[in-house]
């Protein structure tokens, strides 16, 4: 009867709004990782974030990845978590050993501005800027893995990326009461207390 259900609510989901979304998603979530390629739409094996999300899709629609919608109601949300988790398994692997940025262009190639726009960044700042966000990256991935297995706090940390932090809205969107999202994000901010990344 539970599958049936499942079922029927799988059927019942508004697919284009939730494909356009989680597409979207899996777009940005390349973006955190370096890929052997140099480009975010161009993963492993000739993948693309379309694939992934694509995959991820066929994956709950299959039963592969369950999908639990007592504990967690909105689709969208489990859906983005199997992309991440597949992402960054595929990120993780041996074929990916991509680690550095695309090189900024050379001086006489087409981007180069001989004449500096004064309004703009010097290379210092640029340097500053560039070294802040990864440290943020770094922080936003020893967190998840800090993370990784607890569905609940992996999922609280997807409302966060989406924007979503307050407690009643965290609380509509995952079908939890308000005061497990307080819970939760105590248990995260624990967690988050004893991560210590050192600047590279």
């Amino acid at each position: 009867m539970e599958k049936d259900r499942v079922l029927h609510l799988l059927e019942n989901a508004d697919w284009k709004e939730i494909i356009l979304k989680l597409t979207h998603y899996a777009l940005q979530r390349a973006r955190v990782y370096a890929w052997k390629s140099g480009k975010s739409d161009q993963l492993l094996g000739g993948k693309t974030p379309e694939d992934i999300a694509f995959e991820a899709i066929e994956k709950v629609l299959s039963g592969i990845r369950d999908w639990d919608p007592d504990r967690y109601p909105n689709l969208l949300t489990h859906l983005k978590w199997v992309v991440k988790s597949d992402m960054e398994h595929l990120a993780s692997s041996m074929e990916h050993q991509a680690t550095g940025r695309m090189p900024e262009p050379e001086e006489g190639e087409k981007g180069y501005e001989a004449i500096a726009d004064p309004s703009s960044p010097t290379p210092e700042d640029e340097l500053i800027t560039r070294e802040k966000e990864d440290l943020e990256e770094r922080l936003k991935d020893e967190l998840y893995a800090a993370v990784r297995g607890d569905q609940d706090l992996e999922t609280l940390l997807l409302c966060f990326e989406e924007g979503i932090d307050k407690p009643e809205t965290i609380a509509a969107q995952t079908g939890w009461n308000v005061s497990e999202v307080y819970n939760l994000k105590r248990k995260l901010l624990r967690k988050a207390s004893k991560l210590r990344v050192d600047p590279q």
